[in-house]
């Protein structure tokens, strides 16, 4: 009925047309007086009009009307037999353009109420295209690289200057995939303001963009400083005089087999002040060890045959317990492996050790390597005593023995596994621990395949 209704429009629009044609011809004629003009005059004001009336009806056609698609849309939204006037048209039309307003107006809002919880933040925030350019930034990261109000469109190389941040972000972006870097500073010199953060980025693949957030782990990074600058100065000022006192314990004792008489009384009194001096010295050697391993930052990494280094750990471990009788099983799947060779050595003799103290006299130890996918695995397993499952996730912590009724029979000073455990995600790994009480346990290392 509409295209009808715009029919009947243009039939009248051509009449109307036609009629004052008609009526400027015979007003001419007559006040004029024209009747002795030639005839080729006429037809040229004749081809004119029609040549107007042509021209204004294609005009309407094609762009005073509806679109097509338009009203089969509007017909298609009434019910059958309804008609629609072009009241009707703007009508809709309105109430469509009110409806997009509404929906711009609740996107600026909803957009607002983001841009203020990231400007809340006290940690800095950056939104980041592909190209690593700046698409929204709040306040915190503004003022961390003294950037104006308005910093979008900034490139992230030249507002950090750092080129490590930026292979960090090359990888979130060639991964697409949640990207983290642990204490990391935009300022190399060491000085008392430089800054560390914890940085993470996330693909936001909706809109082809990335976020990146940066938690200041400053006061953290400098109370783990403190710490282990106390340890470790603690431990080496400590070590120097138990090294004498346990020397001179040594000539004691030495002076003492020469007096039999006294020997009988003060043997066990030397003895144990020997055994503890000796027990503290190896307490503060770990302490210092496990400094040295947190400190040390870029590890030394090469393929070392992993074969020789268990079979020389073994035959060296062995004198320390002469009273054992221990059967060995090596199954070398895997040949070489891409690590330290002094910490991933000292893993080894840790581990060893442990497997050595907690088996039986005649005991079995057994060693396999092997590689699945992108994963090298080590695993050191005995048949000893176990861990008692409730106990099995305190066993990497600092100073944390099993059963503690065991620990004057056992020596150790219950940092070995947490060393292990530092040295291992230094090398980007994980260990865990499998084990059943009486019957064994199980210690797997994973590492990057190399």
């Amino acid at each position: 009925m509409i295209e009808i209704r715009y029919k009947k429009i243009l039939f009248f629009q051509a009449f109307f047309l036609f009629v004052l044609g008609t009526f400027l011809y015979n007003y001419f004629k007559q006040s004029f007086d024209v009747q002795h003009v030639s005839s080729s005059f006429w037809m040229t004001y004749l081809g004119v009009w029609f040549f107007f009336i042509v021209f204004n009806l294609l005009f309407i056609k094609f762009f005073a009307l509806p679109a097509p698609s338009l009203l089969k849309k509007l017909e298609s939204s009434t019910t059958p037999g309804e008609d629609l006037s072009w009241s009707v048209i703007e009508d809709s039309l309105s109430k469509r353009d009110v409806h997009h307003q509404i929906i711009q107006s609740e996107y600026e809002i909803e957009n607002l109420k983001y841009k203020i919880l990231l400007d809340s933040l006290h940690d800095p925030v950056c939104i980041f295209n592909k190209e690593q350019m700046i698409v929204y930034s709040n306040q915190p990261f503004d003022h961390l690289f003294s950037l104006p109000a308005n910093s979008s469109k900034a490139s992230l190389l030249e507002v950090t200057r750092n080129f490590y941040f930026q292979d960090f972000l090359s990888k979130a972006i060639s991964t697409n995939d949640a990207q983290k870097l642990n204490e990391f500073s935009f300022n190399p010199i060491q000085d008392s303001f430089k800054m560390f953060f914890e940085i993470k980025v996330f693909p936001l693949k909706n809109i082809q963009n990335y976020l990146c957030i940066m938690h200041d782990v400053t006061e953290r990074k400098l109370a783990d400083q403190m710490r282990e600058d106390f340890v470790s100065n603690f431990s080496h000022e400590v070590r120097t005089p138990l090294t004498i006192l346990n020397g001179q314990m040594q000539t004691l004792k030495a002076d003492l087999e020469k007096n039999p008489e006294f020997q009988t009384k003060f043997k066990p009194t030397f003895d144990k002040i020997d055994k503890n001096s000796k027990r503290l010295v190896n307490l503060f050697n770990d302490l210092l060890r496990l400094t040295s391993v947190e400190k040390k930052k870029d590890l030394v990494k090469e393929e070392i045959e992993i074969e020789p280094m268990i079979d020389g750990l073994f035959e060296e471990l062995a004198l320390n317990y002469p009273l054992k009788t221990i059967k060995y099983t090596f199954d070398f799947r895997t040949k070489t492996f891409l690590v330290d060779y002094n910490l991933f050595e000292q893993v080894m003799i840790n581990l060893i050790d442990n497997a050595y103290k907690y088996v039986g006299a005649l005991g079995n130890i057994s060693v396999v390597t092997r590689t699945e996918g992108l994963t090298d695995i080590l695993e050191i397993s005995d048949d000893g005593m176990g861990i008692p499952e409730d106990q099995q996730h305190r066993i990497f912590e600092r100073f944390f023995r099993v059963d503690s009724s065991r620990s004057s029979e056992i020596e150790g000073t219950g940092l070995g596994l947490s060393i292990v455990k530092h040295i291992i995600q230094k090398h980007d790994g994980k260990i865990k621990v499998t084990s059943h009480k009486g019957k064994g346990t199980t210690f797997t290392i994973s590492l990057p395949a190399h």
